[in-house]
């Protein structure tokens, strides 16, 4: 018999990606939220804005990886922006001061879970499309992808050389890089 209290290993999702991976997928988020913008108008701008929410999430999580921080402790910080934004400070992201309030807000942790969850279409007087804020948070991800740019450039990514071809890794993980047996 097993023993029933043995716990199961906490699964870190991610824990491969490097900090280029993670822009990377930071930068197909937003680009998936720029692309929305251009289908015209929808019943609700909360997928947009979703998008945008993950996009802003995953630069400052590449900004942390790059600074040496764990994936482990880099899950830890959820979906809390205003402690990631502090982490990455400490490890030397630059921002402006009006950026920094944006993702700071108190309001930030309501409109994220908002975003996900609070969707009614009973309410006709309900503001679905919010363009002053939508493209605030727009403006903050663009400042935020330009200074995690710099960084993850300024890292020197690791490549993988294939005959002619230079690859930049995004994964620790799969064929290429195992490393060889003995």
């Amino acid at each position: 018999m097993g023993d029933a209290t043995a716990k199961k290993p906490k699964v870190i999702h991610g824990k491969e990606m490097t900090a280029y991976g993670v822009f990377r997928l930071a930068e197909t988020y937003r680009l998936s939220a720029d692309a929305l913008a251009q289908i015209g108008p929808q019943m609700s701008d909360h997928p947009r804005r979703l998008l945008y929410f993950q996009a802003l999430e995953n630069y400052l999580r590449s900004f942390q990886l790059l600074g040496g921080t764990t994936p482990e402790d880099v899950r830890d910080y959820n979906h809390n922006f205003a402690a990631r934004l502090t982490a990455c400070k400490a490890l030397g992201l630059q921002l402006p001061k009006e950026v920094q309030d944006f993702i700071k807000s108190p309001k930030r942790p309501k409109e994220y879970v908002r975003i996900r969850y609070d969707y009614r279409l009973d309410n006709q007087g309900a503001p679905w499309q919010a363009e002053r804020t939508m493209e605030r948070l727009r403006a903050v991800v663009a400042e935020v992808e330009k200074a995690v740019d710099l960084a993850v450039q300024a890292s020197n990514p690791e490549f993988i050389v294939l005959g002619d071809i230079k690859l930049t890794k995004i994964s620790a993980s799969g064929p290429l890089a195992r490393k060889p047996r003995l």
